[in-house]
């Protein structure tokens, strides 16, 4: 009898440990989005407000909406003489690309999928200005963008996300 209770026992937390969730969600009447400047704005209607940042000219009031977060770094660069500016990241139609070392002349600009299939294969020549890269053809997702330096050879992978 006292293995039939604890059997019991066990397997009712076990569906109780399973049958709880934690993600949120909403069912509004309501909602959009909209674009502009730079800018993109996304509301549903009956939200209650989680966080408020405030700023003298902009106010962002954040509630359960989101739920697709982009986090964007780059580990420790593998090579510290190639010095780069990437932005913006995440993009939507170009991603500007400018070097900050004169000495690297000439650069091979190689865009991957996450899969490992090259996309875009383009030469820069570095006059201190920046290098547009067009990524308008592509569809949303995760890139890889790979720089190389074609006198030295050395090169740095960065992570590009594409809205």
């Amino acid at each position: 009898m006292k293995k039939f209770l604890l059997l019991s026992v066990l397997c009712f937390f076990a569906i109780l440990v399973n049958g709880q969730s934690i993600s949120s969600s909403v069912i509004a009447s309501a909602g959009g989005y909209s674009e502009s400047g730079g800018l993109s704005l996304s509301w549903t209607l009956g939200e209650l407000a989680v966080e408020t940042f405030t700023t003298s000219n902009l106010v962002l009031t954040q509630g359960f909406q989101q739920g697709y977060y982009e986090i964007t770094g780059i580990d420790e660069l593998s090579n510290k003489d190639f010095k780069v500016n990437i932005y913006p990241n995440p993009a939507v139609e170009y991603i500007n690309i400018q070097i900050e070392n004169p000495e690297i002349k000439k650069v091979k600009i190689e865009l991957f999928s996450m899969e490992g299939k090259l996309i875009s294969n383009e030469e820069f020549e570095n006059t201190g200005t920046f290098f547009e890269l067009n990524l308008s053809n592509h569809s949303s997702s995760q890139l890889i963008l790979k720089l190389t330096d074609l006198n030295s050879g050395k090169a740095n992978t960065y992570k590009i996300i594409k809205r």
